[in-house]
């Protein structure tokens, strides 16, 4: 078997060179190749009924109410009780 000169941790801290039998084989390894995946294209009436569903706001936290405004292109403010931030998301979505 062959042999290859490598730094081997001593118990000190220290290193020394020795001579250590290989652990890898020597063989050529062919590269496995995987097929690229197939992305299958979004259906835009996925999306356009996900916009419709009307979001039940009073079951939301406030964290999630904030959330909710984000993806509508609204910043709210999670020091307003959250009765206020209702009715600036209804203000808000009803205005556009």
């Amino acid at each position: 078997m062959a042999k290859s000169l490598d730094r081997v941790l001593q118990p000190d801290g220290s290193y020394k060179w020795e001579e250590v039998d290989l652990i890898h084989s020597t063989k050529k390894v062919e590269p496995i190749i995987k097929p690229e995946p197939v992305v299958e294209p979004v259906k835009k009436e996925a999306l356009e009924v996900q916009k419709e569903t009307i979001a039940d706001f009073e079951s939301m936290t406030k964290s999630q109410l904030e959330t909710y405004g984000r993806t509508i292109g609204l910043e709210l403010d999670k020091r307003h009780n959250k009765a206020e931030l209702i009715a600036e998301i209804q203000k808000f979505t009803s205005a556009n």
